[in-house]
């Protein structure tokens, strides 16, 4: 028997032995089981990222385990939270009683600990009126600005959490980007706000116009 046909025999043999494994029970591991935070974001917002997995401990056969292990088409648990703003973490019993319902052949064993905290704010909405600052306008010598400072829209609408929308002033005063001005302006302009991921605007430009003259010697 040549070196070849003796690593098939191995390698068949090895085959054999694993799949009689995989089918056998008893076998423990833990997974990442996937999750899904369900709440009213119509009236509430999550101040802090949400978890999508949960560490669980399964116990089942090996092909079992490893069809969790390797395949993510698992459905997902949904977790229902009724009053956002009582709830600092999530339960674990209640999450151990909905998935032991969901899983099928594996038997769940228990749920590591989650340190995740859970911090929820009323999603609340702030007009802010849009203005231009003059002032901070940069013409060449001797041009003025000549007519009124049209701008479009006049306002705009922040949807975010309430504490953070109540840090935010009641006029946004938007800069004219371009030097020594010396004719019309008609362009939009970004509407800058201070860096915050919750904070949606319903715009992020405006256009404004004006004219421009040069005052007579």
């Amino acid at each position: 028997m040549n070196i070849k046909t003796l690593l098939l025999c191995f390698l068949a043999a090895f085959v054999i032995w694993l799949l009689n494994s995989l089918n056998k029970s008893g076998y423990s591991a833990k997974i990442s089981y996937p999750l899904t935070i369900k709440y009213n974001d119509s009236l509430y917002i999550s101040t802090k990222p949400l978890p999508q997995k949960l560490n669980v401990s399964l116990s089942s056969t090996g092909w079992d385990l490893l069809k969790y292990n390797l395949f993510s088409n698992a459905t997902p648990l949904v977790y229902e939270i009724n009053n956002p703003l009582s709830v600092s973490s999530l339960d674990n019993t209640s999450l151990l009683e909905s998935l032991t319902v969901l899983l099928k052949r594996p038997k769940l064993n228990y749920i590591l600990a989650d340190t995740t905290t859970l911090h929820f704010e009323r999603k609340k909405r702030k007009t802010i009126k849009l203005k231009v600052d003059s002032l901070g306008i940069d013409l060449q010598k001797n041009f003025v600005v000549s007519s009124l400072i049209n701008i479009s829209p006049s306002e705009i609408t922040l949807e975010g959490p309430e504490s953070v929308l109540k840090e935010y002033n009641d006029t946004i005063f938007l800069t004219i980007p371009t030097k020594r001005l010396a004719t019309n302006f008609d362009d939009k302009v970004k509407i800058t706000l201070p860096p915050n991921n919750l904070v949606k605007s319903n715009a992020e430009k405006a256009l404004i116009s004006f004219e421009v003259a040069e005052l007579l010697k």
